[in-house]
């Protein structure tokens, strides 16, 4: 492993272990999917069968992961792009 994989692994660690004690923090605003609604009364309400709600269900579940994914990686962008900027001010060490 590098040294720069080496110190991106142990900035990773600290912050994710004081993320612990922070207040929790939206990635990106991603929005978990609301639960299908099984109520065949409210269902008929709204005009749509169980199989569109549980369709409506996944695919929203499907937005949030995708949010999910992009905002791990712009994050991991954003600490290469800090960890870069770190050597080129104090050097490797």
């Amino acid at each position: 492993m590098s040294q720069r994989a080496v110190i991106i692994s142990v900035v990773l660690s600290l912050l994710l272990s004081l993320a612990a004690d922070a207040a929790p923090q939206p990635l990106h605003l991603c929005a978990p999917p609301a639960d299908p609604i099984e109520d065949q009364e409210l269902l008929a309400r709204y005009g749509m069968t169980p199989q569109e709600e549980y369709s409506r269900y996944f695919d929203d579940l499907n937005a949030y992961l995708l949010c999910l994914q992009k905002s791990q990686a712009d994050i991991i962008e954003k600490g290469r792009f800090w960890h870069d900027r770190y050597i080129e001010l104090f050097g490797s060490g």
